[in-house]
């Protein structure tokens, strides 16, 4: 190339990295550079441009590097022997004179490339029929290079280990490049499941093996045979090379070359240590190499260093002596004793994480947590129990499965093991560690010394607690806080379990330990201050007693559990164990005794006391302690806790979540001990209809008192017809509501519905007040007259429409029943009769909700109503990490609202979207009656028509809300019989209506949201990004709508027959087929990772039973889908769903290829190539072995020229390969793992 050439590529190099250029520039400039790519002689340019002494920069050498890339990629299966060895030639050159001032990605790209021609030419000649050769005549073509050799037998490189041999002697950075070289193939071949090197996996697996270990190993292993023993350069194997180059850098750390060469040996070591041959590890002694590594003061040393160790000891080992041999002093006393004290070197400060150091105690404790499976020593149990202490709670969490599974082995865990000992240790650590933490990493955010004062206020004699679990590593370890929260759930959930586990093998000194502990507790300043304190949580702020008083009632639950465990777990056979009940029924008399007798003045403590009471109701119901009794006059005591006339509105707002809880808790117990309550249920009629007589408790609160009530009466043994009774006193008033005349006038319109609402009497005040459509109700205070009015409106707005009632006394009473029982079908036929004829009345009254909304139906009203309705009809809610307010600032508006006229907007609005969510419930629940619903001639219909017709005012939280509550429920309790009549006319409706409401939104996001200006103030930007949080929210719920109508791939559940009826529905009707897959393409094209992610599954576990019936939907899904998942393939934001994506691209490609042409000419059109393209994947394709495989010829042919995403893909399969693991998979949640392998 001449001058003027190579100054062109500079100029449009320099154009396209300048940030500067036009976006016309650049163009043209990536043009200019696209033709150059094509040109027969821009291998030759590529090396000209590549030469260190070209004076180019390295931004135009790694340019030229791209251009003999695309040669070996593209064109290598056309050349000729003289064009593979004149690549190969200036291949070795270039590496040959790599130099210290190369930078890292020149040195990755030489390393690539030597990588790409070994892949495709070394030890080929093994491959081919060399019978008409004899040995000497094949090495004279081979060696000596001879030119004459035919076309059809091109160069095995036969001298590449010699080669390599040439770089590592040469000079130190020569050296690097060799290890480099070696890292990258081994990835490719061994790890990466490259498509080049699966085609040719037996002899470059072969070589492999050969060149790395020394002669006598080989022969130990294999026949001798010359064609695989010419590819050696040395007797010596690599390994072994390595790993005495490594000591002595080892024994040199404080030389900046030595540290370099480590980390590079160990790198390399990574990438082979997991199928190297077992004789060649101990040969080299590596396992002593890389614990020396790990004992080195260099932090990155140390994580390769356990990254090499996790590989070793993961590894498959033939024999037990193999094993012992090799890697068996890591599980001696001294070698435990090792990594406890590689342990505690690294000190971790959560002021000031150094995320190098806290990525290595992740990998060094995940590793050690693995050796589970071979260990039971006390130095072992000490050193996890240890990890279990880490003031991160990711690293605590990884050995959580671990105890978990010691303790649910009997014989691991039985009196006469040593790690019995270690029971008391492991219970205390973990009753610490039960901490509400969501509360408290709240705290921590808003105040720094917060953790400080809780670990001063903590037992300083307790080594517990000498740290405390800081919310600076979970930020450090989770993006999201709905991962932060799924990841604190799963970790409470393993303590939870971890107590319940030992209180149940020793049952008799937990109870003991807990009377001790609470004891002590009560009796401390924190206690004390729980008992007689009244205010510790208040403002959303946190008294530090209030933490410790609350976790006393989390262990204690976890210990009730356990004891009932044990009576289950504890064999009946044995004659002690009617003795043993006796003595641990006393204990947890005692126990609950000592609760009940707690007198708690904070509103919070005394809501967790009451919740925690009821858990001992299984355990005492067999007593004739009279405690059960006890508990449910404590109970009812409670359910009346009058609010003090000077209180403030948080303070009567805790009361009234207390008051709610008795009621829940009330009917928990009809749950759990109906038999036992039925023997006082006439008493416990007249004591609640006392308390409804005294008018202490709310029309909303009676109706947990009367269900508690339909509860046991109809879930113990009474007689049918006293059941009948019983059930007709409760239900049927609530229900002859809906016929109540202003009831049922109030449905019939929205004007009527408005007037129900009080409206008209607000509209009334308001006028008086000279209040007109302009007024900010915020500033306007509240007098007199209108907080009566508020008042008389609250106690309206209570028996407004009986929809909340309804919907509790058939949820309470079916709950958990199974269909096939006596008391489901005697309720079923109780309900049926009396709820069919009350199901238009809701349906109306949903259908005037939603038409409330609708700025459209207000045009008739006086402009200061509308103003008002306006008002009512904003959604004002808080979401953490989306609103740019405070949580404080917003629940301080909030409280200043309640004093001023806007508090009327508010509660209207409060309670007509309560009416609506509860309208939603009442119609889920209802759906739980068999075919009471579903038998209804065209219910799909009138449903969609009362909930969604007229949507125009249907903000995307409420869409949520209706998708969640009401159709995914319906969807689900559909019987399979009546799939046809009432699934179908609804999802003819749903889907196209759902899909364009989300395709609509999101296009808003793409042009609005994600194009922001950059000078917005906060509040349109908070509105901007709630907007799309809330889209987000819903198009995860038309997800897993999706997922209840048609199933998804790896599901936990078979499908069921419902499924199966609507898969055939829809699969077999074309307009719906259509819908739901114009639908579910688009939730897949979303820019939001787990909902593309989970559609993708929906594709992949049905396109069987879609395709390959009718050309024209073949040709439209091949079309629409093979552009998004391209796109999804090229896009680094979809990064997560790659692997997914590329499943499905290859699934359905190879489906439709098995018939048709167009699925070729789809991805050649796609990719903008030519046909050679697509045969030369079709072809490796061919040969490939598994889906696996094939997913990654399609992948690589995708992102060919995306260079970005073919150094993020090589990434994440490396980190995320399937290696043998180290049974740390611990707190995963139920879809996606919240930790994955730390190892990579």
């Amino acid at each position: 190339m001449d001058s003027d050439g190579v100054n062109q590529i500079v100029t449009a190099l320099g154009l396209i990295h300048n940030p500067r250029s036009s976006n016309d520039d650049r163009r043209q400039a990536q043009q200019f550079l696209d033709k150059v790519r094509l040109e027969p002689e821009s291998p030759f340019w590529g090396y000209q441009l590549s030469l260190p002494n070209s004076n180019n920069n390295t931004i135009v050498r790694h340019f030229g590097l791209t251009l003999l890339e695309k040669s070996i990629m593209y064109d290598y299966d056309t050349y000729n022997l003289e064009k593979i060895l004149t690549v190969r030639k200036w291949i070795i050159e270039l590496c040959s004179n790599v130099t210290n001032d190369d930078p890292n990605y020149i040195k990755e790209k030489l390393a690539f490339l030597w990588v790409a021609l070994a892949k495709r030419s070394w030890g080929i000649y093994v491959e081919l029929d060399c019978a008409p050769l004899d040995l000497a005549a094949l090495n004279e073509i081979l060696i000596n290079k001879d030119k004459s050799a035919p076309n059809h037998l091109p160069s095995g490189w036969v001298d590449m280990d010699k080669d390599l041999f040439q770089l590592w002697n040469a000079n130190l950075f020569t050296r690097e490049l060799s290890l480099i070289i070696f890292r990258t193939l081994f990835e490719d071949i061994f790890i990466l499941e490259d498509p080049i090197a699966i085609s040719r996996s037996p002899p470059l697996n072969l070589f492999c093996s050969e060149i790395m270990s020394s002669s006598a190993i080989v022969e130990t292993y294999y026949d001798a045979s010359p064609l695989i023993s010419i590819a050696r350069a040395s007797d010596h194997g690599w390994l072994k090379i390595w790993s005495d180059f490594l000591q002595q850098c080892l024994s040199n750390q404080n030389d900046k070359n030595s540290l370099n060469f480590i980390n590079k040996i160990l790198s390399t070591f990574k990438a082979c240590l997991h199928w190297i041959f077992p004789a060649n590890l101990l040969e080299s002694d590596i396992l002593q190499r890389i614990t020396s590594s790990l004992l080195s003061n260099d932090i990155h040393i140390k994580i390769l260093a356990v990254d090499c160790l996790h590989a070793l000891l993961t590894r498959t080992f033939l024999t037990t002596e193999e094993f012992n041999k090799i890697v068996g002093a890591i599980f001696m006393p001294e070698g435990i004793q090792m990594l406890s004290q590689v342990y505690d070197s690294v000190i971790l400060d959560p002021n000031n994480i150094n995320e190098h150091h806290y990525s290595f105690i992740k990998k060094l404790v995940e590793m050690c947590v693995g050796l589970s499976s071979y260990l039971n020593i006390m130095g072992y149990l000490k050193l996890i129990l240890k990890t279990t202490c880490n003031e991160s709670l990711i690293v605590s969490g990884l050995s959580l499965n671990f105890w978990v599974s010691m303790l649910r082995i009997d014989t691991l865990s039985n009196e006469n093991t040593l790690f019995f000992q270690l029971l008391p240790d492991l219970l205390e650590i973990c009753a610490n560690r039960l901490l509400n933490y969501s509360d408290l990493f709240e705290q921590q955010d808003n105040n720094e010394s917060y953790t400080d004062d809780f670990i001063q206020s903590s037992n300083n004699n307790n080594p517990h607690f000498k740290t405390l679990p800081s919310k600076k590593y979970i930020d450090i370890d989770f993006d999201s806080t709905p991962e932060i929260n799924t990841f604190l759930s799963n970790y409470i959930k393993y303590l939870d379990d971890i107590i319940r586990i030992i209180v149940c093998k020793r049952p008799k000194e937990g109870l003991r330990w807990l009377e001790q502990r609470l004891k002590d507790f009560f009796f401390s300043d924190h206690g004390l201050k729980c008992l007689n304190q009244s205010k510790l949580y208040l403002n959303k702020k946190i008294d530090l007693p209030y933490f410790w008083g609350y976790q006393q009632f989390e262990i204690i639950e976890s210990t009730v559990k356990g004891i009932s465990r044990w009576k289950i777990w504890y064999d009946d056979d044995k004659p002690d164990k009617q003795s043993k009940l006796t003595e641990l029924n006393q204990l947890v008399e005692i126990l609950c005794e000592n609760l009940l007798a707690l007198n708690l003045c904070d509103l919070m403590l005394l809501r967790k006391q009451i919740q925690t009471l009821v858990q001992f109701t299984p355990l005492l119901k067999d007593t004739q302690s009279g405690l059960m009794l006890k508990v449910l006059e404590k109970i009812l005591t409670i359910s009346t806790f009058e609010i003090n006339e000077n209180a403030s509105d948080e303070e009567r707002e805790l009361v009234r979540d207390l008051r709610i809880t008795c009621g829940t808790e009330l009917n928990r117990l009809g749950y759990m001990i109906p038999e036992s309550l039925k023997e006082i249920l006439n008493d416990l009629e007249n004591v609640i209809a006392n308390i409804l007589l005294t008018k202490k408790i709310s029309a909303h609160e009676s109706v947990a008192f009367k269900s508690f009530l339909l509860v046991v009466s109809q879930r113990s043994s009474l007689a049918k017809e006293i059941k009948f009774e019983k059930f007709s006193k409760i239900v049927d008033p609530e229900l002859e509501a809906w016929n109540d005349p202003a009831t049922m006038k109030g449905l019939s319109e929205l004007p009527w519905f408005m007037e129900r609402l009080g409206i008209v009497k607000i509209a009334e005040y308001f006028k008086e007040r000279g209040i007109n459509g302009k007024a900010d109700l915020l500033t306007i205070d509240m007098d007199d007259k209108g907080r009566k009015l508020k008042s008389a409106l609250n106690e309206h707005w209570g028996k407004i429409f009986p929809v909340r009632a309804t919907r509790i006394y058939v949820q309470y009473s079916i709950e958990k029943l199974p269909h096939t029982s006596p008391d489901y079908l005697h309720l079923l036929s109780l309900w049926k009769p009396r709820i069919q004829p009350i199901l238009p009345y809701i349906l109306q009254l949903i259908s005037q909700i939603q038409k409330y909304h609708n700025p459209q139906n207000w045009l008739d009203l006086p402009i200061e109503v509308q103003s008002f309705v306006k008002d009512s009809c904003a959604e004002r809610f808080w979401q953490v990490g989306v609103s740019t307010k405070s949580r404080d600032s917003f629940v301080s508006e909030s409280v200043k609202a309640m004093h001023t006229l806007r508090d009327f907007a508010d509660s209207v609005g409060h309670i007509v979207r309560y009416t609506r969510e509860y309208a939603f419930l009442a119609i889920a629940s209802i759906s739980q009656l068999e075919d009471t619903l579903y038998e209804i001639p065209g219910m799909g219909e009138l449903l969609w028509k009362a909930a969604a017709s007229d949507s125009a005012g249907i903000s995307l939280h409420s869409w949520r809300h209706m998708i969640n509550l009401l159709f995914r429920n319906t969807v689900k309790n559909c019987p399979a019989k009546f799939v046809v009549p009432f699934m179908g006319p609804l999802l003819t409706i749903a889907l196209p209506a759902i899909d364009e409401l989300l395709t609509k939104n999101w296009e808003m996001v793409y042009n609005n949201g994600i194009q922001l200006q950059g000078n917005e103030n906060d509040d349109a930007l908070s509105e901007e990004m709630m907007q799309e949080h809330l889209l987000r929210q819903l198009t995860a719920v038309v997800d897993r709508m999706l997922i209840d109508l048609v199933g998804q791939l790896n599901s936990r559940f078979p499908l069921n027959e419902t499924q199966i009826e609507i898969r055939t529905l829809i699969f077999n009707n074309k307009e719906l087929l259509g819908s739901f897959l114009q639908l579910l393409t688009h939730v897949i094209s979303f820019k939001d990772t787990k909902c593309s992610y989970n559609a993708i599954l929906i594709l992949r576990n049905c396109y069987k039973e879609i395709l390959l019936k009718d050309e024209e939907v073949d040709k439209w899904l091949c079309k629409e889908i093979f552009v998004i998942l391209a796109t999804i393939l090229n896009d680094t934001f979809f990064q997560d769903v790659h692997a997914e994506a590329g499943y499905l691209f290859t699934e359905i490609y190879i489906y439709l290829r098995s018939k048709y042409d167009f699925p070729a000419y789809a991805l050649e059109e796609i990719l903008q190539c030519d046909d050679k393209v697509i045969k030369n994947m079709e072809s490796l394709m061919g040969s490939s072995k598994s889906l696996r495989q094939r997913k990654v010829c399609l992948i690589q042919t995708i992102i060919a020229n995306n260079e970005a995403i073919q150094k993020q893909d090589r990434k994440r399969l490396l980190a995320g390969r399937n290696r043998k693991k180290l049974n740390t998979d611990l707190m995963n949640g139920d879809e996606h793992h919240i930790l994955g392998n730390l190892f990579g």
